[in-house]
């Protein structure tokens, strides 16, 4: 999956402090939820008020400390 503001490819990142995440724009949240929700990977989408990493630019999905950061990359990178 390609990042529209960067051109970059999507990865999976991790915080010692908010566990697996990514960050994306905010237009493309629900396709984003469809796919994850599809395949079968739990998220939950980072509340901007209490937010860890987010700003008004990107939205962040969480996936926890225990996620199978192989397994989300592969379904992102499945995407173009």
């Amino acid at each position: 999956m390609i990042d529209y503001f960067t051109g970059d490819n999507v990865d999976v990142r991790v915080s010692e402090k908010c566990g697996a995440y990514i960050m994306i724009e905010p237009a493309r949240i629900n396709s984003i939820e469809e796919l994850l929700q599809r395949n079968g990977i739990a998220f939950m989408l980072e509340d901007p008020a209490n937010s860890c990493l987010g700003t008004p630019e990107a939205a962040v999905i969480e996936f926890g400390k225990d996620a199978d950061l192989e397994k989300i990359q592969t379904v992102l990178d499945s995407v173009r």
